[in-house]
């Protein structure tokens, strides 16, 4: 895994995914709900997430970095940058 910690946009992308990533965990947990998160019907499993993730953020965020920060809210981890 290449090092992140020095590049800006690394960094806000893995801010913006690990976002995603911590609200698609937490939605994933609730039997009840309503609206476009809920409607994904998401399991806990961080192959899932990490697809919605990859759907809902930008191309240019590179694959690595959803991995990682999915990773990270899935073990419920605070964001690393």
């Amino acid at each position: 895994m290449g090092d992140f910690s020095d590049d800006l946009t690394a960094r806000l992308g893995y801010r913006i995914a690990y976002g995603e990533a911590a609200r698609l965990v937490e939605i994933s947990r609730f039997d009840h709900g309503w609206g476009r998160d809920f409607a994904t019907r998401l399991s806990n499993r961080p192959d899932a997430i990490a697809r919605e993730v990859r759907r809902r953020v930008s191309p240019s965020i590179a694959d690595e970095l959803i991995r990682l920060a999915v990773e990270d809210a899935t073990s419920e981890r605070r964001p690393r940058w």
